[in-house]
């Protein structure tokens, strides 16, 4: 038998500080890349939906004011604060023409982060 083989198993299942410290650290790092991970794919869903929003009601009948407002809504139902929004339906080429800007705020539990978002983008438009 190993000498002082009973003071080891005495150890077992029990915590030290260096260990607490060392997990605390583990698990704000993976909160803080979830968090990271969560506004990427958020900036993407809002990209995402306002281009395809745009696309279920581009055509002939929209007016400019209409296409500002599904912008606005989207953001609005995301809770996201606009800063700028603009959408324009050229009827001579046949495109919209869109520009959003909003302000997104990410919890990482030790400090926030704001950032500007800025998206330009254009569409073809139909029945025009």
């Amino acid at each position: 038998m190993i000498k002082g083989g009973y003071k080891m198993n005495g150890q077992r299942g029990k915590i030290t500080f260096m260990n607490l410290v060392v997990f605390l650290i583990l698990v704000l790092g993976g909160f803080m890349a979830f968090k990271y991970i969560a506004t990427g794919i958020e900036k993407k869903q809002i990209k995402k939906e306002v281009f395809d929003s745009l696309g279920s009601i581009r055509g002939g009948d929209t007016d400019n004011a209409e296409l500002t407002a599904v912008i606005e809504r989207i953001l609005d139902k995301k809770q996201i604060e606009p800063i700028e929004v603009y959408a324009e339906l050229d009827t001579n080429k046949g495109m919209i023409y869109f520009y959003y800007k909003y302000k997104i705020n990410t919890n990482y539990l030790l400090f926030r982060r704001s950032e500007i978002i800025e998206v330009r983008d254009e569409m073809a438009s139909y029945g025009i």
